[in-house]
């Protein structure tokens, strides 16, 4: 189904995306380009686009509005809002979101499906994995800060995991989650994929040929998160549980005390989603928890298990202190995942797509509200 063909010349982009500049600068009649951080403390004083450049904007690339921007008011003539983050929590509770009426002809689309070609995020869960089955954020800084040689006993012995004997549990089986679930595949790993209805979907959306799983057909098993037996056996069956979840009111501390209880003592738990699906006191708390005499390491039903990677926490930043710092057993990063030199380009490339699919009367790729590709 087609409707009407749009006539979009001007584009604003806000953000450090200056790679994208000389594509879009083929396309639009003028391209308005503010170059700031978004996520910075400092974003209010920062520079900001004027009344008049955001009256005469067609299409917004970003990853949200200027601060400045209350009201839908302010952007008479906005056809399309690409979104440069998979999720958009952060966009559908802005005042300016709200203030957008029911029968506006605009469409909000995000960037879901990018990170799939911005390989880094990928490369750090597998990477973080391995870190973990290695030890080698304990013997990293072991051996820097104590400047002594660690003798393979206190590691204990022959201690290292293979992937190929290790079942990975994706949770979420987006785009993030089946390129995840592709690459330790290829490491043979088993893989387990944990959705609402538990059942294999064809992927949808932004799809790059050669990437992910596009028939659903990688994992050995699927769980429904509408049934808590199904969940918890999920959890159960893991030795490593990927979060690709993004943040939303059903997301919430999905992943609370029971579901890490259910996990195996020895298992690892790592969230690129965001820091608000986990409950993270919880999780300190099975971080920290030690086998108690005669139970054996992977034992399930014990609240221990036995790593993290975690890219996010909540609240970010992490204050200081805090326990998930000192653990040993955790890999902290500062929700840098995807800070990769190709993430604009990836932006640029889907926002291309969705201008010559609105000029050609289409919906976009991604849409979170108005016109999507089966519309």
């Amino acid at each position: 189904m087609t409707a009407d063909k749009l006539h979009l010349t001007t584009a604003l982009v806000y953000g450090h995306l200056p790679e994208v500049i000389d594509s879009l600068e083929s396309i639009f009649d003028e391209v308005i380009f503010y170059d700031i951080q978004q996520f910075a403390s400092d974003i209010e004083d920062q520079p900001q686009p004027t009344d008049e450049e955001l009256a005469r904007t067609d299409v917004f690339l970003g990853f949200h509005m200027p601060p400045r921007v209350k009201d839908w008011k302010q952007t008479p003539r906005l056809k399309l809002f690409q979104g440069c983050s998979a999720g958009y929590t952060h966009v559908t509770d802005s005042d300016y979101y709200k203030s957008i009426p029911k029968d506006a002809d605009v469409i909000f689309a995000s960037a879901s499906g990018i990170h799939v070609l911005v390989a880094a995020l990928l490369v750090h869960v597998l990477g973080t994995v391995l870190m973990l089955t290695h030890k080698l954020n304990y013997l990293n800084y072991t051996m820097h800060a104590e400047q002594r040689w660690v003798p393979h006993k206190e590691l204990g012995g022959q201690f290292i995991r293979d992937l190929p004997t290790m079942s990975v549990g994706i949770i979420g089986y987006g785009h993030i989650g089946r390129e995840t679930a592709r690459l330790f595949h290829s490491c043979g790993s088993k893989i387990y994929a944990l959705t609402r209805n538990g059942q294999p979907t064809p992927e949808s959306g932004y799809i790059i040929h050669g990437t992910g799983d596009p028939s659903g057909s990688l994992p050995e098993q699927y769980f429904a998160t509408s049934s808590r037996s199904s969940t918890l056996s999920f959890f159960s069956a893991c030795d490593v549980v990927v979060n690709t979840l993004p943040d939303s009111e059903h997301t919430r501390g999905f992943i609370g005390e029971a579901e890490l209880e259910a996990m195996k003592g020895d298992a690892i738990y790592v969230n690129i989603g965001r820091g608000t699906t986990t409950n993270q006191e919880a999780l300190v708390k099975a971080l920290q928890a030690k086998p108690k005499d005669g139970e054996e390491e992977g034992a399930t039903g014990t609240l221990r298990i036995g790593g993290a990677s975690l890219d996010v926490t909540t609240p970010e930043p992490l204050p200081s202190p805090h326990p998930l710092y000192t653990l040993p057993n955790v890999v902290l990063t500062p929700h840098m995942s995807g800070l990769s030199r190709l993430y604009g380009t990836r932006c640029g490339d889907l926002l291309e797509k969705n201008v010559q699919r609105l000029r050609q009367g289409k919906g976009a790729l991604n849409a979170f509200r108005g016109r999507g590709e089966d519309d």
